[in-house]
């Protein structure tokens, strides 16, 4: 009797042996579903896509093997974003990277069950999309830029950089509510300084340049961009109309000034997006979104395009080139 259990005992045994690695192969070989949720196409945001896959691939998760990931752009202006953000619901995404405040509040407006992993929100206690930044509470977590701490820095750079100017221009998307928020801020800034300032609005390419041309009629000295998915992907005609007008011009994004804008200050946009690639990582394994404190940039740059100060006849000292972490000749 012992003899015949002992052999039952390992048949059932070696039979487990094999049917084991079947099960964890066939766990292993699920594909889980990311969708990019994006204001502009992929190609005006090379570096942030290359930073994003570098970070997935990092912590295992390949394109191909054991992912796949959906790109969707949204329009300008929004009227079928809402559509967009539905479709991308539906078509089984695990968990979706949503990328400015108008993509995230589309997200969050078509689920409330799949997780939502925010890039560069500014403000996602003031738009509702999070209870607070420690405990963000529901499907919604991520990166806020702190955009709008920010602003006040720009004024005093613009003053360094144009010690003489009397008027500041202020370009900003109208249709983004964490640029509403920043546009106040800025505008508490300028006058904290006892400047005038001139207010203009863009999204959309030939909006660009009607600003600048109102901007340069309006005898500014220098304009500040509030940051927005837009500047990203008219940053060479931006830089361009700034350059013809000789405006000098104040970004938080470096790409702007790489594209040819004076000088940037803010957090890497690359980084966010690596960033992102954490919670997503974080996520697919389990975590909930809601036990994910939302994350601020701790590290800010100054870069500083010497050859478009050049084509401006600007001259800027030394001492503040030296303040620069980086210069671009």
């Amino acid at each position: 009797m012992f003899d015949v259990g002992r052999r039952e005992f390992i048949t059932l045994l070696g039979g487990a042996g094999v049917a084991w690695p079947l099960v964890v192969r066939a766990q292993q070989a699920k594909v889980w579903r990311v969708g990019l949720l994006m204001p502009t196409p992929a190609d005006a945001v090379v570096g942030a896509m290359t930073a994003f896959r570098a970070g997935l691939r990092e912590r295992g998760w390949v394109e191909g093997q054991n992912l796949v990931i959906d790109y969707r752009v949204l329009h300008t202006p929004g009227d079928q974003n809402a559509d967009i953000a539905g479709d991308l619901v539906r078509s089984l995404i695990d968990v979706i990277v949503a990328w400015t405040t108008p993509a995230t509040m589309a997200a969050r407006a078509a689920t409330s069950s799949i997780p939502i992993v925010m890039v560069n929100v500014g403000d996602p206690i003031g738009t509702g999309l999070v209870a607070s930044l420690a405990r963000p509470g529901g499907n919604v977590t991520g990166i806020s830029n702190m955009g709008s701490d920010l602003n006040g820095k720009l004024v005093e750079l613009l003053k360094d950089v144009a010690p003489g100017a009397k008027r500041i221009g202020v370009l900003y998307n109208p249709s983004n509510p964490a640029v509403l928020i920043q546009l106040r801020e800025t505008e508490n800034a300028i006058r904290a300084v006892r400047i005038e300032y001139e207010v203009a609005e863009a999204s959309a390419a030939e909006d660009f340049d009607r600003a600048f041309a109102r901007l340069r009629s309006s005898g500014v000295n220098g304009v500040i961009l509030i940051p927005d998915s837009s500047l990203i992907e008219h940053r060479e005609r931006i830089a361009a109309l700034a350059i013809d007008a000789g405006l000098p011009t104040l970004f938080q994004r470096r790409e702007n000034v790489e594209a040819g804008g004076l000088l940037s200050y803010g957090s890497r946009f690359d980084d966010a997006f690596r960033q992102a690639a954490l919670y997503v990582d974080r996520i697919l394994k389990g975590t909930k979104p809601a036990d994910l404190p939302v994350e601020q940039p701790t590290k800010f740059e100054l870069v500083v395009n010497l050859k478009t100060a050049k084509a401006l006849g600007l001259t800027i000292n030394r001492d503040f080139l030296l303040r620069a972490d980086e210069l671009i000749e």
